[in-house]
């Protein structure tokens, strides 16, 4: 069973993008979200973060999983193959900032969350560019990135919902891009000293939209330029475009 559950890498057995088995994850992640939101709709702050410092311990520990099952089989060539730093990848930092963290820790977690998780996750489970196209649904590895970028989608949305930061507060977006960037020049300086792709930014994977493609192999400079622009202006906007639905629902409701 560990066989299957934690085998090698392989395109032949791979669950696919778009696949049945794909389809079917993703209609019960949406669900799960859908029912967990529901449920966590009037939690208190104290509840709140009490579930954000579970979500830390939980994917934390797998996240570890993860990086012991990369090196046992020997994928270790770039930094990429094992080292959690993507775009998503920051959702486990913000997790023990906002979890454990105070002042302006908390402040940036919060953002991240807030701005960041519920595009990211979401994107992730429409276009699951990485582990479904190596493993089957039931690997370790699919399953852990589908509960893992449900669990962004949920919180983030529970974050908005309870109103834990001002999404329309230039504030809140400075420290979110100031965060992302943070990240993305971290990520640009590893990529250039050691040959890796963090946060994908040297160039996409298994992206299917050919002009992006097109654009990372002839001109990698603005690819990257526009990959850290894509991570600091779209997941932001589009979490403003969410607190505002989230605001009519409520103010609907309570009419």
């Amino acid at each position: 069973m560990l066989d299957i559950f934690f085998s090698p890498e392989s395109t032949d057995s791979a669950c696919g993008m778009f696949t049945l088995p794909h389809i079917i994850s993703l209609i019960l992640c949406l669900i799960f979200i859908g029912i967990a939101v529901y449920f966590s709709r009037n939690l208190s702050g104290a509840a709140l973060k009490k579930i954000t410092r579970i979500l830390a311990y939980v994917f934390t520990a797998m996240e570890i999983i993860k990086i012991i099952y990369k090196i046992a089989l020997g994928y270790t060539d770039k930094l990429d193959y094992f080292l959690p730093i993507s775009f998503c990848s920051l959702f486990i930092y913000c997790l023990w900032l906002c979890g454990f963290g105070k002042g302006i820790a908390y402040r940036i977690g919060s953002a991240f969350i807030v701005g960041g998780c519920f595009t990211g996750g979401l994107a992730f489970l429409l276009v699951p560019a990485t582990s479904l196209m190596m493993h089957p649904v039931y690997h370790y590895l699919s399953i852990h990135s589908m509960l893992f970028h449900s669990a962004m989608v949920y919180l983030s949305i529970v974050y908005i919902i309870k109103a834990v930061l001002p999404i329309f507060n230039k504030n809140v977006f400075y420290t979110y891009c100031s965060f992302v960037l943070l990240a993305s020049i971290i990520a640009i300086m590893l990529n250039i000293l050691t040959g890796s792709n963090l946060m994908l930014l040297t160039f996409p994977v298994n992206i299917p939209i050919g002009i992006i493609n097109t654009v990372a192999e002839s001109i990698p400079a603005l690819y990257t330029a526009g990959a850290v622009a894509l991570y600091v202006f779209l997941p932001y906007g589009v979490a403003m475009l969410l607190e505002k639905l989230i605001t009519r629902l409520k103010n609907k409701a309570s009419d």
